[in-house]
Parts: structure tokens; sequence; C-alpha cells
């Protein structure tokens, strides 16, 4: 992924590298048992940039992570099978965010969670096998929204569309 200063940010199962073109310098991030502050887990499988500059890092088995650039510190949002507003799983295959500024996190097993950025609360929307109006499947894969709002997830399921104006899926 290339950042908005021009940096490339590389995702691997070793950790999260960043690029700096301009002095040909890398910097990897990798989980330290030690610093609560590191990455959460070293398998790097989605990064996201939004407009303001903030940088999250979703990651195999370990939530996802918000990246403090000054400080170049993570914070961690994991699932709290106490909490249900926490994220849902720890498997993220995907970020994305919407014209609205919401953040979709597309989770393996786990469903697809609408981060609310302002209280850093989690709704969850899943597969209900005895709802018709819900996700085909909980391993997403993939999230798009389309010039008129509608977002278009990618499961192992097939194509899900999500009217957002009124909660129908299809």
């Amino acid at each position: 992924y290339e950042d908005q200063d021009g940096a490339l940010w590389i995702a691997t199962d070793a950790g999260l590298d960043r690029f700096e073109r301009q002095s040909g310098s890398f910097t990897h991030f990798q989980k330290n048992a030690a610093d609560p502050h590191s990455l959460s887990h070293n398998s790097v499988r989605a990064i996201y940039e939004e407009p303001s500059g903030v940088l999250w890092v979703g990651t195999d088995g370990g939530g996802l992570n918000r990246f403090d650039r000054e400080a170049e510190t993570f914070t961690h949002y994991q699932n709290v099978p106490s909490d249900p507003h926490s994220l849902s799983h720890n498997f993220i295959n995907d970020i994305y965010q919407d014209r609205e500024g919401v953040l979709w996190i597309g989770v393996k097993g786990g469903g697809i969670n609408k981060l609310f950025l302002g209280s850093l609360n989690f709704a969850t929307f899943r597969h209900n096998p005895e709802d018709p109006n819900s996700l085909n499947n909980d391993d997403i894969h993939g999230i798009f929204e389309d010039r008129s709002g509608l977002l278009w997830i990618g499961t192992n399921g097939g194509l899900n569309r999500f009217d957002q104006s009124t909660g129908q899926w299809r």
C-alpha cells in the first residue's frame, strides 16, 4: 500500500514493513510480547489509510490495529467475548471506508464489522440461516461501495449487496 506521504507499507507473515522511498530505508514492525503498543500479530492481511492519515492494520489472529505515526505505536482492537460492541473475530481480511467515513472490517469467520469512529464501538452483521435478510456467509473477503452508496461484500458464499438506507441484504 502507498500512503499519502509516498511510503510503501508491505503486509507480510513476519510483520509490517514501511519503505521510505526518499531515503531507501525500511522500518519493520513486529509483535513484541513485552510491549503492549507493538503490532498485535505478525501475520498482516489488510492495510487501510483514512484520508486524515490514520493507518489501520488488520492481522490474521491479532485483530485490528490503529497506528500512531508520531509515537510509532499501535492501539489494538480485538474480540472480547463478553463485549458485544467489540470486534467479532480477530482474523481480518479487509478494511474499507465508505463515503460517510464509516470503517467496514471484513472478518474471516466473523461477518462484517461496522466501526463507529466517534465511539470506537463495533456493530456486527453476520449470517443467520433463519433470516434471508442477512449475509450469506461469515467469511468476508472484500468490501466495496458503488456510486449509489450500496455496499458490495464478497464472501465464501458469493456476493452480497447491502443497502444501508433500508438495511436490506441481497
